[in-house]
């Protein structure tokens, strides 16, 4: 995850949000008149400029739950803190809250379980979970299972918002939004979420009559709607709508949250919408200085990015600079080539990509790490054609040969995605063979090296009899599998697995 990317997301979503506060329910006729065009304060809520609603204190609350990690009770007792002007208020009281979510809190002080909460009847689907649901999508980061992605939304939606359309509202939005941390942009990231979304829909048996109200955003370009066939009031799928609309249309965050604000109605909530995801496109940096300055409460808001961000960190644990930094003595664990065993004897080649470890995930069996590898980065760029010959392949080798013609490939994105996702593969590769699992735990704490003269990505780029093999700051590789196979070692410890040394 880049630097800032959690700062990004959230600012721009607070800020959004403060655009929008002063002129909330102002007409879009009235605002073609007077169109909002830098931060101001007091109006509808007579709040001092730079304070943000129920949308971001909301949204805070979900961050800060998230940093202890997954926790519904706790989300819903933080969103009842809120209520009573405890936490993430900007100044100390509650000034606006929906009826729905209102009724939800209310439920939850009284006990109920907090999937219970929230209402389910067609008339409950205001755009009350839509607009704090974003922190989620750090959570959700190295998630590739849809159903378990539509899952913890449809739970986080549920305190307040249960209803489908609410939740399937909130799942377009944290996939959209997981395509961006990829590093697409914006109309590359809005095309692989249409087929993510329409092959997730072809798997459930879901209300037709509920999808087909999506159509305009799935099956058509919400950025071709004319503006006056988008709506902003506080209904779900309006919000969605006008947020990806907002985005699509223009060339800058500033541009985003302005013209969000200046559709009228719930301004405060679309410009929110709109603006996490603006501030994934853009960036921290892209955020006017000024408004930053502005936002209510910045220090305590920089504060949670910094914590939530920590918590969720893709920087890789190992890396030959941290290993040459080090001042420990070092052992190390070569391997390279893969080799047949014999009589089942378990060698290090098993720590190869290549070993002969079948392992299934979604239903879908992987005949080695590299098929994993190489099906992973076919479906990242949605070339379906390679990725059915890959999952058909029988040998690496072939796989490898067919991982070059993957079609739409773009360096920068594999290059960002390409360590988790060899890191995920090998979890469950070694997580599903016992014996594997014992052999990797057994390397103890030894650097894990793949000896390998000819990679400079995945291994050392040296041979195990080189001087300099043991001598990281003389490597001319990267060792990506090395340290992404320490990385699930260090996980298999922490999960308690126990065998003899």
């Amino acid at each position: 995850m880049k630097s800032k990317v959690v700062q990004s997301a959230l600012f721009g979503l607070a800020i959004g949000d403060a655009l929008g506060v002063p002129v909330e329910f102002q007409s879009r006729a009235y605002l073609k008149q007077n169109p909002v065009e830098d931060m101001k304060g007091y109006g509808a809520h007579n709040q001092p400029v730079g304070t943000w609603s129920d949308d971001s204190s909301l949204t805070f609350c979900l961050a800060e739950s998230l940093c202890s990690g997954y926790n519904l009770k706790d989300i819903s007792h933080k969103f009842l803190r809120w209520y009573r002007a405890e936490i993430w208020t900007p100044h100390g009281e509650v000034f606006d809250i929906g009826i729905a979510t209102s009724k939800a809190i209310n439920k939850i002080a009284n006990g109920t379980d907090p999937v219970l909460c929230g209402g389910n009847n067609e008339a409950d689907n205001g755009n009350g979970s839509l607009m704090r649901i974003l922190p989620l999508l750090f959570y959700l980061r190295n998630e590739d299972n849809l159903q378990v992605i539509f899952n913890k939304v449809q739970e986080v939606s549920a305190i307040t918002h249960a209803h489908f359309r609410s939740v399937f509202a909130c799942f377009i939005y944290i996939i959209y939004g997981l395509e961006l941390l990829k590093g697409y942009d914006k109309k590359a990231a809005y095309q692989n979420t249409q087929v993510t979304v329409k092959k997730f829909i072809a798997q459930n048996d879901f209300d037709t009559n509920e999808i087909d109200l999506f159509e305009r955003i799935f099956n058509s370009d919400i950025a071709t709607v004319h503006e006056h066939e988008i709506y902003s009031s506080g209904y779900v799928l309006h919000s969605l709508e006008a947020s990806l609309w907002c985005v699509l249309t223009t060339e800058s965050y500033q541009d985003a949250v302005l013209k969000a604000v200046n559709l009228g109605e719930d301004t405060d909530t679309t410009a929110a919408i709109a603006g996490g995801l603006a501030g994934l496109i853009y960036g921290f940096d892209a955020i006017p200085e000024k408004w930053k300055n502005l936002l209510v409460r910045r220090s305590d808001v920089e504060e949670l990015c910094k914590t939530l961000e920590n918590k969720y960190n893709q920087t890789p644990t190992y890396t030959v600079e941290k290993l040459f930094s080090s001042h420990e003595k070092l052992e190390y664990f070569f391997f390279w080539e893969h080799q047949v065993p014999e009589d089942g004897i378990l060698t290090k080649s098993c720590l190869t990509q290549w070993w002969d470890a079948p392992f299934t995930v979604n239903q879908i069996t992987y005949k080695t790490a590299e098929h994993w590898m190489m099906s992973k980065k076919a479906e990242l760029f949605n070339d379906e054609i390679v990725l059915n010959k890959i999952l058909a392949a029988t040998s690496p080798e072939e796989v490898k040969k067919l991982g070059r013609e993957v079609r739409n490939y773009d360096e920068a994105i594999w290059t960002k995605n390409r360590y988790e996702i060899v890191k995920m593969g090998n979890f469950h590769k070694f997580s599903q063979h016992k014996e594997l699992k014992e052999f990797l735990i057994n390397t103890g704490g030894k650097i894990l090296a793949e000896a390998s003269p000819v990679d400079l990505i995945w291994g050392i780029g040296l041979p195990e009899e080189h001087p300099n093999a043991k001598n990281p700051v003389w490597w001319k590789g990267l060792n990506l599998l090395g340290f992404a196979l320490m990385e699930v070692r260090d996980e298999m410890k922490l999960n308690g697995l126990h065998v003899d040394l």
